[in-house]
């Protein structure tokens, strides 16, 4: 784990969380570094279902997205970033608007790609949908240019600057 990651910037609150995390109502929970899994938590706004009520099948694979990303970025340095490449959803019941609670997990890494897994579960602990996905992990870049580790921790201070202001 690796406490200067972005990602716990964000946590903390001193990074706002990305439009697409606060749209879906994410929410930290917790982090089991023995495991490598993070638990994650969604409030599902009625915004988000489809015709029939409940969660739209995109958003709650956007939500198992955005639980297994986290487990990898838990891990990563300011300079690094991680991508999906593919993804898999496995939809088991409707979710209703509330809460949702997700879980995400490396289950391994080859080279620079990181396997992942994720799972949804209502409040009383039904499965609602679980996912596998591959992420590629390569070097922040900016117009072609590789970021060094340097520079985009003195980006990340500039952003926390800018931030702070507002």
């Amino acid at each position: 784990m690796n406490r200067n990651a972005v990602f716990w910037r964000v946590v903390s609150g001193e990074l706002p969380l990305p439009p697409a995390a606060k749209m879906l109502g994410w929410e930290f929970v917790h982090y089991d570094e023995s495991s490598g899994e993070i638990h994650v938590a969604y409030t599902a706004e009625a915004a988000l279902t489809n015709p029939l009520g409940n969660i739209h099948g995109g958003i709650l694979s956007a939500m198992l997205d955005d639980c297994m990303g986290p487990a990898i970025y838990v891990t990563l340095p300011a300079n690094k970033i991680a991508v999906t490449v593919e993804t898999k959803t496995l939809f088991i019941r409707p979710a209703s608007p509330g809460k949702i609670l997700g879980t995400g997990k490396i289950e391994h890494i080859k080279g620079n790609l990181c396997f992942t897994s994720g799972q949804l579960s209502d409040a009383g602990g039904r499965v609602l949908a679980t996912a596998t996905a591959i992420f590629r992990i390569g070097k922040l870049r900016w117009n072609g240019l590789t970021i060094p580790s340097t520079v985009a921790n003195g980006m990340m201070k500039w952003k926390l600057r800018q931030y702070k202001k507002q």
